[in-house]
């Protein structure tokens, strides 16, 4: 599987296969680039213009939003009921957490998450190779409350997303409190990752949001 964080919360995960899924798209108003984005598979975590823009789409990839399941070419999806805040939606409403099932690998895309998961849904997420996670706040969990996550869900590698880069017009913090937190230093980015089972990295990756150098 190769991993690319397209901005935002948006990744494209490429199969072995080369089924292709997009993850969350974001529309114009998060002051990053936009790009044309092909695909198998499209998820949507929520219905907010920032995570379910249409737009970039090209071609007539199968949508699946919500907790919808979707299974295409080798790559299946399911998700799990959360919050986009930590009042029980009543601030910003729901969020899937979206668990897919890729050339072996399970991989966890959290979303806007808002608060800890529900005791059911860390279950379902727990032990992932890759977790998505966002750590900028305002809209998301923050630095601590990111961190929170990973110690109660275990995953093997994680990647941050959904925090303040070059051209975010959003009011979240940027990537550092996260990996202080994590006792991540001198990080690197990367443009894409390639992970198969039994060749996971271990701990946090920082990526290359690519949209940024547009």
């Amino acid at each position: 599987m190769k991993i690319e964080w397209i901005g935002h919360s948006c990744f494209r995960l490429t199969a072995v296969d080369g089924t292709v899924v997009i993850a969350d798209p974001y529309d114009d108003s998060v002051g990053i680039g936009l790009v044309p984005l092909e695909a198998d598979l499209v998820t949507m975590s929520h219905n907010h213009h920032d995570h379910n823009f249409t737009g970039m789409l090209r071609g007539t990839p199968r949508i699946a939003r919500g907790v919808e399941l979707a299974h295409v070419g080798s790559v299946s999806a399911r998700a799990v009921d959360s919050f986009h805040d930590d009042v029980q939606g009543a601030m910003r409403g729901p969020n899937a957490i979206r668990i897919f099932s890729i050339d072996g690998l399970k991989v966890v895309h959290m979303g806007d998450q808002g608060c800890m998961p529900s005791e059911d849904a860390l279950t379902a997420i727990s032990d992932a190779d890759v977790m998505l996670l966002p750590t900028g706040g305002f809209y998301t969990v923050d630095a601590h409350g990111a961190k929170a996550i990973v110690e109660a869900a275990h995953p093997r590698c994680v990647i941050p997303m959904h925090f303040k880069t070059l051209h975010c017009s959003y009011p979240i913090e940027g990537v550092q409190p996260f990996l202080a937190l994590m006792g991540v230093a001198d990080a690197s980015p990367v443009s894409e990752l390639e992970i198969l089972p039994g060749s996971v990295p271990q701990g946090v990756v920082l990526m290359k949001c690519l949209t940024d150098e547009i």
